[in-house]
């Protein structure tokens, strides 16, 4: 049997997103205006700088739904990279998580009691189709129960330093799960960048067949056979540059869904909550428009920037033990900025032509300075690299008179 939401989102969207869709092909499109958004809550980050490139209500506290299973699928990377679970282990199906124990309406891997899953399998049953059953095996497999699954993700949202973000439940049924865009978005950040093999793995997968006939070892059957699921976020296969990662649904909060896309060497990540709908094509559909209308927007009204040090004149050193000092640069950072203030941003090098000894390393002795127009975009200090002691006598005589005349031309 096979389960696929074939419908007019994607043929909708092929048609309202095709020019956008360029993107995939490289070519340069127009700056994009600021989006308006249909969902309650969004917030847009670049992923290398963390800046922030759009906001609508960020911190609104909203139910994640399905998104829940993100962390869920952390907890496993963090104990498979610890050494405490494998991806190829066997797993056998306890009655909670047969996919008959759950409620109507649920999203399901249709797991059933005695199968023998992978860990790897689970995995993908918990990303492609959402399911609450995959959730649960996976809970009883880290923690022992649902219950200290649940525990263990409070803690580890505690540890990230989040302070809106509560869990109720393993699989994001319950509307007592709660984040905020502006936090969730920083939980994806934390999950990609400690495990960017989740992406292919996991959520770049479009489809996923369950069971396969090593799963039937211990009842030799399967209620419906072979079911194949497609990956809930339509994104995946009309918008080139998205490769994950989780969307998410229940009445309480609506339509749901973490994005995240790479272009080029530019990586984005988007956090949508709370998005309307009266059917699920509807909501489904409204919910990629707004992603297609955001992540455009982050690729092509920004772009990151590495600005290099421009050749500048050492500083000359008076009455000191050398004549020249070594200096230590600061690291600039890369920017995420509006592509016009891109272009014209430049950089400057501001440092005395001449420095009394003695200097002490670590002195600030000047600064780099990025600027676009009349506004700093960066500043950044210029140290000493080394201790210089004053020099002797006759030096500092030698030195105090040069500098003497040298006030008198105008060149000190």
């Amino acid at each position: 049997m096979k389960i696929k939401n074939i419908n007019s989102i994607k043929l909708f969207l092929l048609i309202v997103i095709g020019i956008l869709t360029i993107i995939g092909q490289g070519q340069a499109l127009p700056l994009q205006p600021v989006p308006t958004l249909n969902a309650r809550s969004a917030i847009l980050i670049d992923s290398l700088t963390g800046a922030v490139l759009f906001e609508k209500n960020s911190n609104l506290s909203i139910s994640p739904a399905s998104m829940t299973k993100l962390m869920g699928l952390y907890l496993v990377y963090k104990e498979i990279a610890e050494g405490r679970v494998s991806k190829d282990e066997i797993i056998t199906i306890s009655r909670e998580a047969d996919f008959r124990s759950l409620p109507s309406g649920s999203s399901l891997m249709f797991l059933e009691k005695g199968q023998e899953v992978s860990m790897s399998d689970l995995m993908l049953g918990l990303a492609v189709p959402s399911g609450n059953d995959a959730a649960i095996a996976i809970a009883q497999r880290i923690a022992g129960s649902v219950e200290q699954f649940v525990e263990m993700m409070n803690r580890e949202v505690l540890k990230m330093g989040f302070k809106s973000v509560h869990f109720e439940d393993a699989s994001g049924l319950s509307d007592k799960n709660i984040v905020t865009a502006a936090e969730f978005v920083q939980f994806c950040s934390i999950y990609i960048n400690s495990f960017p093999e989740a992406l292919p793995e996991l959520h770049s997968v479009n489809f996923f067949t369950y069971p396969k006939k090593e799963n039937w070892k211990t009842n030799g059957n399967s209620v419906y056979g072979p079911i194949t699921q497609y990956n809930r976020n339509n994104l995946l296969t009309v918008y080139a540059p998205v490769d994950g990662l989780k969307t998410g649904y229940i009445d309480e909060s609506g339509y749901n869904v973490a994005l995240t896309a790479k272009k080029d060497d530019r990586r984005l990540i988007a956090v949508l909550l709370g998005g309307p709908g009266e059917t699920s094509a509807e909501g489904s559909m409204l919910r990629a428009i707004d992603g297609v209308n955001l992540l455009s927007y982050g690729f092509y009204s920004f772009t990151n920037i590495k600005s290099d040090i421009p050749e500048f004149v050492l500083p000359r050193v008076w009455k000191g033990l050398k004549t020249y000092i070594e200096l230590k640069f600061p690291e600039i950072p890369i920017l995420t900025l509006p592509v016009e203030k891109a272009a014209i941003l430049k950089i400057r090098v501001e440092l005395p032509g001449n420095i009394i000894a003695p200097i002490k390393k670590g002195d600030i002795l000047g600064e780099i300075i990025q600027f676009a127009d009349d506004e700093i975009i960066g500043q950044y200090s210029i140290t000493a690299a080394e201790d210089i002691d004053t020099g002797g006598f006759f030096r500092r005589l030698f030195d105090s008179i040069r500098i003497f005349f040298l006030k008198i031309t105008g060149n000190f």
